[in-house]
């Protein structure tokens, strides 16, 4: 009899000898930080211990009364997976169609989320209160790069992205029933690091290089778009209700920065000649990043250490940083994962100056093929911006 329970038995069998959900770890942020009355996305992330899981799932808005959200999550593939050590984990929630809908109440919203029998509850300030000096709480301003951008597993779809200040038109390429390819268009001002538009179709116009004639185009909304700019390079795409996908940056001429495809995500490889092509720079006493790199210096490869899970993976990869005459001023240090966002890799740049500190002086991200961003890595107490900018391929 045992070996003929359903499906949905042995699932709760097995669940009621897991471990339960703990969101101790956990912490939620919206993008845009303060939205008011405008569509967000809440990011729910952190550590989840040793535990078994369902199967694959997705976070559903179960109620939201504009002043009360409450998240549940919904099986979408059922297969029983237990982790074997504490995981990172990040779950994006958008919030725009229910804003559309219901208009937030009030200035705040009170957010729940319920897991395996467990909640997590946070409230938000959705704007600024009166008299506060918001600044602090504010996001990080992130605008997506010019160009085309791919996702995997979609190589003949595409979006190409234009930019002027903080509007951003974005224009899908997309196919109809019968293959044909088409554009789509949509536009909206970025907050910070999140784009809302609205997908829109044009038909019935002129030809291209056509006689010009009294036809007027029509415009038809077929959806939307809902956009989280994970770094210049990287965007996080939702339409309509499909689950977010990552569209990374085209740039011709080069290939993705992978040393090594068994690490979760790749390993990079950075060997080659960089310049400068971004500086921002603030007042004394941060200075600005001209004060630690040249204007032009490459990155070599020094050591690759193996991975510890006994595989012959490689799990670190080291980099001497030199000026283009071959003096070293630094070493990069990069891993396979090293934040809480699995589809990121971070390189420290560490100051052999100044080997007592362990913070890194400087974070090393991926923005594409052939860019890279430059920010300060260590905590500082000061007035202004820390440090940073861009470099870009100059071999």
């Amino acid at each position: 009899m045992l070996n003929k329970l359903p499906a949905f038995m042995s699932l709760l069998i097995l669940l009621s000898s897991a471990l339960s959900a703990d969101f101790t770890d956990s912490h939620m942020v919206l993008h845009p930080r303060l939205p008011g009355s405008d569509p967000f996305i809440l990011e729910i992330s952190g550590i989840w211990p040793t535990d078994c899981h369902p199967g694959e799932q997705k976070p559903v808005v179960k109620s939201y009364d504009g002043s009360r959200l409450v998240i549940d999550f919904e099986i979408v593939v059922v297969h029983i997976t237990c982790n074997t050590k504490d995981t990172a984990y990040r779950v994006l929630v958008d919030m725009s169609e229910a804003v559309r809908t219901t208009k937030p109440s009030g200035d705040g919203l009170e957010v729940n989320v319920s897991f395996q029998g467990a909640d997590f509850e946070q409230t938000f300030e959705l704007v600024c209160p009166a008299d506060n000096d918001c600044s602090a709480f504010a996001g990080k301003q992130q605008l997506p790069e010019r160009g085309l951008y791919i996702t995997p597993g979609r190589a003949s779809e595409g979006l190409l992205v234009a930019r002027q200040n903080n509007t951003t038109a974005i224009f899908p390429l997309v196919y109809d029933e019968a293959g044909r390819s088409e554009w789509l268009f949509s536009i909206a001002h970025a907050v910070e690091d999140s784009i809302f538009a609205s997908m829109s179709r044009w038909s019935g116009g002129d030809c291209f290089d056509c006689e010009p004639t009294d036809s007027q185009a029509e415009m038809t909304v077929i959806g939307y778009l809902s956009v989280l700019v994970e770094r210049p390079g990287m965007l996080l795409v939702k339409v309509n209700d499909r689950p977010f996908a990552p569209y990374q940056k085209l740039v011709y001429g080069y290939s993705n920065f992978q040393l090594e495809q068994a690490g979760n995500p790749p390993l990079v490889g950075l060997e080659g000649r960089w310049g400068l092509s971004e500086n921002r720079g603030t007042s004394p006493p941060l200075g600005d990043l001209s004060e630690f790199f040249p204007g032009a210096f490459d990155i070599k490869l020094d050591v690759l250490v193996p991975a510890d899970d006994g595989t012959s993976a490689i799990g670190q990869v080291s980099y001497l940083v030199t000026t283009i005459t071959g003096e070293a001023f630094g070493q990069l240090v990069c891993k396979g994962q090293t934040s809480l966002d699995e589809s990121r890799n971070v390189c420290e740049f560490i100051d052999p100056s100044d080997a007592d500190v362990e913070e890194p002086l400087f974070l090393f991200t991926q923005d594409g093929p052939a860019s890279l961003s430059i920010e300060f890595g260590r905590s500082l107490i000061a007035v202004g911006i820390a440090p940073g900018g861009k470099a870009v391929r100059l071999d």
